[in-house]
């Protein structure tokens, strides 16, 4: 004789990943938007755009804008 085993998962489960990778998205996307106007400012001030992104990845994106406002443009 077989035995057939129902497994019920609550559909309340899932919302708990599901947020998690709904928050890590968001901040994903929003990181990736603070890289693209690194990358551009760096390049609008003849600045080498890979150093600056490495920069606003380990301090902070923002602190990383100041201190390209206060550089200004390289002299080339």
């Amino acid at each position: 004789m077989m035995h057939i085993v129902e497994i019920v998962v609550d559909p309340l489960v899932w919302q708990v990943p599901l947020g998690i990778l709904t928050v890590a998205a968001v901040l994903f996307f929003v990181y990736w938007v603070y890289i693209g106007i690194t990358r551009r400012m760096a390049k609008r001030r003849h600045r080498d755009p890979l150093g600056w992104i490495l920069l606003s990845l380990l301090v902070s994106p923002l602190l990383t804008w100041i201190i390209l406002l206060i550089a200004g443009d390289s002299k080339r």
